[in-house]
């Protein structure tokens, strides 16, 4: 039996705009989009007729992010009936099923077969740790610059809010 992991919060991200894009259509202008992956969870933007080099899509995606449980549980695997570990402390940063990587790719859309633009993989700990960051990250193709792409990232932890949520009660009460 498995333990059911627990519900961290919500990653959203939008996905703004991009720049510098090469352009993979020979004739006319290409149709991008973006695709986020995290722990394996794909979404998807809609793809920009005609939107070029520079595209703009101010689209939003969210993504609910759960504990990573894989090593609890396997306490007891030697058989000797030692105690579990103590639980992590509430304070530290929790480990996040699937890492605190997200994947980032740009296609250019294609009735036969979409082309790669360029990926990137996104580090969240910032927006893990502070609830929000936006900047431009770089696209990479085999290697090569690709463009870059402009995301705003915010982080809705449960445990904040709900620690929240008691404090107004709590206040309301006295």
């Amino acid at each position: 039996m498995s333990a059911t992991p627990r519900e961290i919060g919500t990653l959203i991200v939008v996905v703004l705009k991009a720049n510098h894009l090469p352009n993979k259509r020979h004739i006319g202008k290409q149709d991008p989009y973006c695709v986020v992956t995290v722990n394996g969870e794909k979404r998807r933007t809609k793809a920009i007729k005609r939107g070029g080099q520079h595209p703009e899509w101010d689209e939003e995606v969210r993504f609910t992010l759960y504990e990573d449980t894989s090593d609890l549980g396997n306490w007891d695997a030697q058989g000797d009936g030692s105690p579990p570990p103590p639980p992590p402390k509430e304070r530290g940063p929790k480990k996040i099923k699937g890492g605190k990587t997200m994947r980032l790719a740009c296609f250019a859309d294609d009735p036969r077969e979409p082309d790669l633009i360029g990926e990137t993989d996104v580090d969240l700990t910032e927006v893990l740790t502070k609830g929000e960051t936006d900047e431009w990250f770089t696209l990479m193709n085999k290697d090569k610059f690709s463009g870059k792409v402009y995301l705003e990232l915010t982080f809705w932890s449960n445990a904040r809010t709900s620690s929240r949520e008691e404090a107004h009660t709590k206040a309301s009460e006295e």
